[in-house]
């Protein structure tokens, strides 16, 4: 296993979502961090998906721009 340099940070969770990731985290064997770790990792990986998507989305309308239209149309 690798490990990976670390930056500390202070993170204030409501109670309620506090004890939810506590709860699902010690279900799956795993610490409060780790959880919270493959949460934020999962939230940026989904973000960067979401943009590659849109990006692609853009580039098709502006290419096809004029197809689209005339399907639109049909």
């Amino acid at each position: 296993m690798t490990i990976k340099p670390t930056t500390p940070v202070t993170l204030r969770l409501p109670n309620d979502v506090h004890a939810r990731v506590s709860a699902l985290a010690e279900a799956d064997h795993i610490s409060l961090n780790a959880a919270l770790v493959q949460a934020a990792e999962l939230w940026a990986t989904e973000r960067a998906h979401g943009q590659i998507v849109a990006y692609a989305v853009d580039d098709v309308m502006a290419r096809r721009s004029e197809l689209l239209a005339r399907l639109r149309d049909a």
